[in-house]
């Protein structure tokens, strides 16, 4: 009776965890504190939850067959532990590598290439957009004049620097070479 009490509180909380947190999008605070770095933690709530419904189900069939208490306990032990790892090396680490993220540091936009969106004024803020390397992500920002001048929308620019708000640009020639700043009167 007790292993089934066990499998019965496990298939619940796996359920319940399904429903909150994939469903009705409630977030993450099952596994709060249970990463290993990027990635997830084998003993995060979906993975114990599916061990002690295995652990309970397998101590159960063993009790029914009538093995030794020791030997139920030892089958549940076992098999949760296997379906546990299963569950954690096949289904929750490929999904979370799959998920992948876009955290971008200001290093990896300067001297990429985007394009004017919006046009930028001389002395104003426009907008650009750009798509880093290995994100196939396009992101826009804020963007301003290096010199001060006019970008028409369209026009292909660098980006020089980064602040907080805004990146500064510079447009392109046709040969994708930076445009230099005017002269100076």
């Amino acid at each position: 009776m007790v292993f089934l009490i066990i499998f019965g509180v496990g298939l619940l909380l796996t359920v319940v965890t399904f429903v909150i947190g994939e469903l009705f999008d409630l977030g993450d605070w099952g596994d709060s504190g249970a990463e290993i770095g990027d990635s997830p933690s084998p003993f995060s709530s979906r993975v114990l939850f599916v061990f002690l419904t295995a652990f309970g189900g397998i101590g159960f069939i063993g009790q029914t067959a009538d093995w030794p208490v020791g030997g139920s306990i030892l089958a549940a032990l076992a098999g949760g532990i296997a379906v546990a790892g299963g569950t954690f090396f096949l289904i929750v680490l490929p999904m979370a590598k799959q998920q992948g993220s876009v955290h971008l540091s200001i290093d990896d936009l300067l001297n990429l290439e985007a394009q004017v969106t919006d046009e930028i004024p001389g002395s104003g803020v426009g907008k650009i957009s750009v798509v880093p390397p290995g994100t196939g992500t396009r992101m826009a920002r804020a963007a301003r004049s290096r010199d001060g001048n006019l970008i028409r929308a369209g026009t292909a620019v660098r980006i020089l620097s980064v602040g907080p708000n805004t990146v500064t640009v510079a447009p392109l020639d046709a040969a994708g070479a930076q445009v230099p700043p005017p002269p100076k009167p």
